[in-house]
């Protein structure tokens, strides 16, 4: 099983890096340079930009990663390993700040939700999340910029709803459970009961919402630090897009498709282990 899902994930981050290379080759504009339309420029110079700026094969981008040479930024004229890691820590930092924000309000609101069952508030959540929900990362990172939020607010922003929506159902139907109804008519305490008898039972399936909010976010910081100005990974990822840089693109995809399936491979770990011991 093991072996069949570190398979499974060499496949996925191989995957990624073929279709990113094939799409960015396909884009208008690959391989150009306005230096080229330059006229005052000789044949040999126009030829020199143009060797320049093309982009290496796929084969070459990953024999190099497996030799840890992630080579040269066309556009930024930087080693892509140096920009990966001046701009990593503050990535992690946007992740796990707005993972960890997203996470406690949802689990405050759904605890809440469940010990206090009035209509007003039910209606007031599903208005709040389904608006947020309506809305596309890019809008809510220009109006977290607007506010002067930051991008970890923004990132939250963005999956609180997606974490909310299905964790709020997932606890409410623990918490009408035949045993649970029972427990609470004989007057055992809503704290105690919504760990031991909702929560708790209710663990591989929030390990799995878990897993899914991880590769949410590492789409969502793309656009997030983008629009807030935030030099992260994600704006070298715009970055690169908008300039059709093929040498941080590969890795980067490659990067964010180890992080999707190492997160999702974790929680299903997660899960076996709970469901084992349960």
């Amino acid at each position: 099983m093991a072996a069949r899902r570190l398979l499974l994930l060499l496949l996925t981050v191989a995957g990624a890096a073929v279709l990113s290379t094939a799409l960015v080759r396909l884009a208008p504009g690959f391989g150009m340079d306005e230096r080229q339309l330059d006229l005052r420029l000789s044949e040999g110079s126009v030829a020199a930009i143009r060797t320049e700026v093309s982009a290496p094969s796929l084969w070459r981008c990953l024999t190099g990663l497996l030799r840890g040479d992630w080579g040269s930024s066309i556009s930024l004229r930087r080693p892509v390993r140096e920009l990966v890691s001046q701009r990593a820590g503050v990535t992690w930092r946007t992740l796990a700040a707005g993972l960890a924000i997203a996470w406690a309000a949802s689990a405050l609101l759904c605890l809440a939700g469940l010990w206090v069952r009035r209509a007003g508030l039910d209606i007031a959540m599903t208005l709040v999340t389904g608006g947020l929900l309506c809305l596309p990362a890019a809008v809510v990172a220009i109006l977290a910029m607007y506010f002067e939020a930051g991008p970890a607010w923004a990132l939250a922003a963005v999956l609180f709803p997606r974490v909310m929506r299905y964790a709020r159902g997932i606890l409410a139907a623990g918490w009408q459970r035949p045993h649970v109804l029972a427990a609470r008519s004989r007057g055992i305490g809503p704290g105690a009961l919504a760990l031991r008898h909702v929560c708790l039972p209710a663990a591989p399936e929030l390990l799995a919402l878990a897993g899914i909010s991880v590769s949410v976010a590492a789409g969502a910081v793309v656009p997030v630090e983008a629009l807030c100005d935030s030099a992260g990974i994600g704006q070298l990822v715009w970055q690169a897009a908008m300039a059709r840089d093929l040498p941080v693109l590969v890795p980067l995809t490659m990067l964010a498709a180890a992080v999707t399936c190492a997160a999702n491979l974790c929680a299903d770990a997660g899960r076996a282990m709970v469901c084992r011991w349960a």
